[in-house]
This record gives C-alpha cells, structure tokens and sequence, in this order.
C-alpha cells in the first residue's frame, strides 16, 4: 500500500511538471526558446559570477561551467539534467515522510532555496505555490527568470540571485509559509546560522522541508568534507571537463540535524534517514517567534 501510494504520487507529480512543454509557451517561439536553453550548456562563464582568475582553481564546477539540473521533456525537445528526476522524487518522498500534502502548497508563499535550473521552482508552481526562488549561481537564476517569463509565471515565480546568508533582512521575516530546502544545508560552511535565518523568514506555522547528504548514525555527528573533497568518476577527466561534484561542508546524522533545527528555533521536528536513496530528510515548524543563543554566530545581528 506504501508504495502503491508513493508511485501515485510521483504519477501525480510527473502529469503536473508535464505542462511545462513548449506548447504552453508565451511570448517566445519554441525554435527560439529551444535554442535559449540548449545554447546555454556547457558554457564557462566565471567572470558573471565575479571570479577572479587566481581564484578559480578553488570554485565549484558547477558554479563555472554551465550545468542542466534535472530532467525536462519539454515537447519539441528534453534535455537530462545532472539529477534526473530527483526534483520529483524529493517531492513525493517529503509527502511520504512528513504531514506534507501537495495541497499545503496550494497558494502558499515558499522560499525555494537553491533553485539550479528552476525544475523545482517550475514544480512548486505547478501545485499552486507563490514561488521566490534564490540561487547563488548567477548564470542559473538568470535561467529561472527566463523560464518564469517564458511560460507566464512572473506572477507565480520570482528569482534573485542571492546567497541564502543575505537573506537575514527584515524583508524577509515573517514571509513565508514553507521554506523548501533539499540539497543545500550540507554545501554550506554555516548551516546553524542558515536554518536560523529560514526560520525568521516563516510565518508561526509555517514549516521547513529539508533533504541532504549525510551519515547514518545514531549518534549526534557531522562529518567534515570541506571543498577539496570531490566524487564523479575518473578524477582527471571530470576535473578537465568540469564535471566534478562535491563541494561539501558539514554532512549531519539525523540526530545532529534535529539539534541544528531545535538551536534554530524550530519545533513538531523530524528527521529520518532515508534508506533507498541514502539521503538524510527533515521537517520543523515553526510555532512561535523564539530566541537564539548568539554565542559564537558569525552574524551577531540576527534575530
């Protein structure tokens, strides 16, 4: 029954993403649209990301040269991205995991934080969601805005290209209803500080979804990667090509994440190792507006 339910879901999921397609195109022609997308990849572009050339040698690939994220048909054309379907699966394995329903997402403001290529933002939408998506890679978030106005969803999707630590402004506080958060908390050097400022920008009630690589222990640990770690394939080649992934931080175990959610002020939380994908998930909601101890926080104006 779990899975019969779960495959529903990801059907549901699939048929929803499914419209994205260039025939519900506005604005563009899907000749010009296809070649907007297909012209992008592959492209080594430092400079927009304001690199210098004596620091390159210590970026991330992904931020250099241009990388599709998850897999799109889009009628005409499909592209695979580095992840496949996973913008997908996350989905259905938070509503699997957590009390989380495609109709939370209906006319709810969400935060999309790290949104790639906008597979995930595009999603969101789809099930009805105010999406504002933020994405540290310029070349990416120029591609989430392309996308919005490409399928007339400036209205239901807003991009900046931002760090996640930028975002502890007023502005933000008390914005949204979901903050959606897969696939980033372990790329960052400070995630204490991060899950401290999506828990400002929520609204009491509002609930965080997180998904991350981690470590599969009972025990409250971090293991500590750092950004010289790398993974895919022959080291040699992928490094020539620029193919490399990792770039990784602090990877929690279930416990050591549930306490960085309850440091941050979260509530109702849940953590779980995730066994067919070997992943680590999480939710949190926050219930009130409570402190933090700033002992050690390497942004001493936070809320």
């Amino acid at each position: 029954m779990v899975k019969k339910k779960h495959d529903e879901i990801l059907d549901q999921l699939r048929k929803k993403f499914a419209q994205f397609s260039t025939r519900a195109l506005q604005g563009i022609s899907p000749t010009d649209f296809q070649y907007a997308i297909e012209s992008r990849i592959g492209i080594i572009d430092a400079q927009s990301e304001g690199y210098e050339e004596k620091e390159l040698k210590y970026q991330r690939d992904l931020s250099v040269k241009y990388h599709w994220g998850h897999d799109h048909d889009f009628g005409n054309f499909k592209i695979k991205g580095r992840m496949g379907e996973r913008h997908i699966n996350l989905l259905a394995n938070f509503i699997d995991l957590f009390p989380v329903s495609p109709d939370d997402f209906n006319g709810k403001d969400v935060l999309d934080i790290g949104c790639w290529t906008g597979g995930t933002s595009l999603l969101l939408a789809a099930l009805g969601s105010n999406v504002f998506a933020i994405e540290e890679v310029n070349k990416y978030a120029e591609t989430v805005s392309f996308l919005s106005e490409s399928f007339g969803l400036t209205n239901k999707i807003s991009v900046q290209s931002s760090s996640l630590y930028n975002c502890n402004l007023e502005e933000f506080h008390g914005k949204f209803d979901i903050a959606y958060f897969p696939g980033v908390i372990y790329h960052l050097s400070d995630p204490v500080l991060a899950l401290r400022i999506l828990y400002n920008s929520l609204k009491i009630g509002g609930f965080i979804v997180i998904e991350s690589a981690g470590i599969n222990s009972q025990e409250p640990l971090c293991r500590f990667e750092g950004s010289g770690i790398y993974h895919t394939g022959s080291q040699a080649d992928a490094k020539e090509n620029l193919n490399r992934g990792g770039w990784n931080w602090f990877l929690p175990s279930p416990s050591a994440l549930s306490r960085m959610m309850r440091e941050a002020g979260f509530e109702e939380i849940q953590t779980q190792w995730h066994n067919t994908s070997n992943r680590l998930y999480g939710f949190g909601r926050k219930v009130s507006q409570t402190g933090i101890c700033k002992a050690g926080l390497s942004i001493t104006n936070i809320n």
